[in-house]
């Protein structure tokens, strides 16, 4: 009777420690300039490119991601984001990283096929960040960046549990960067890991 006791003290203590793995839902880009009326998640819905964030031209642009929560999810203790990000090699700034932040979204109401610069949401607090060298082999790196759980808590919509996240880059350099979507392929779409 006491091993039955003790399995099942170990099987629930472990089952409160579970890490889940939720898939992004939503995935898309927008441009400034003279792009800026384009929706390119559906122009463009294979990719994700994050350059210049501040500037409203033809390369800024910034990233957007929707993740849809389960039910059970009421907090945040701890959180990553998972992505692969391919930083482009510059001879302009050869030695220069890529600067990408993490920003909350507290408007969950767009689309990847309707977002554009022209409607883009405004940015929240910063949840993470992260500086990123450049691609020598020309392939994705897969980051694991840790957000800030108490932020991300906030976000979570009591209706739809859905959180929304930009990727920007405004502290530019000449360094670009680009991050595969789901529509290339669902085994290389970003992911966020929640404790």
């Amino acid at each position: 009777m006491k091993n039955i006791v003790l399995i099942c003290f170990f099987a629930i203590t472990f089952s409160g420690l579970a890490q889940e793995k939720i898939i992004v839902s939503e995935d898309a880009f927008i441009e400034g300039g003279s792009s800026a009326g384009i929706a390119m998640g559906s122009t463009k819905p294979k990719n994700i490119r994050i350059f210049n964030s501040n500037d409203n031209s033809k390369y800024a642009r910034i990233g957007y991601l929707k993740f849809k929560l389960s039910k059970k999810i009421k907090t945040v203790n701890k959180v990553s984001l998972c992505i692969p990000l391919k930083v482009y090699k510059t001879a302009k700034n050869p030695t220069g990283k890529f600067e990408l932040e993490i920003m909350a979204i507290e408007d969950d109401n767009w689309s990847e096929k309707t977002i554009t610069w022209n409607n883009a949401l405004t940015l929240g607090k910063q949840l993470g960040a992260t500086a990123v060298s450049q691609s020598m082999d020309e392939k994705n790196q897969l980051l694991t960046i840790q957000l800030d759980a108490a932020i991300l808590t906030t976000l979570i919509n009591k209706k739809d549990k859905t959180v929304s996240l930009a990727l920007t880059n405004r502290k530019f350099n000449k360094v670009n960067a680009m991050a595969p979507s789901k529509e290339q392929s669902k085994r290389v779409a970003a992911y966020l890991l929640i404790n």
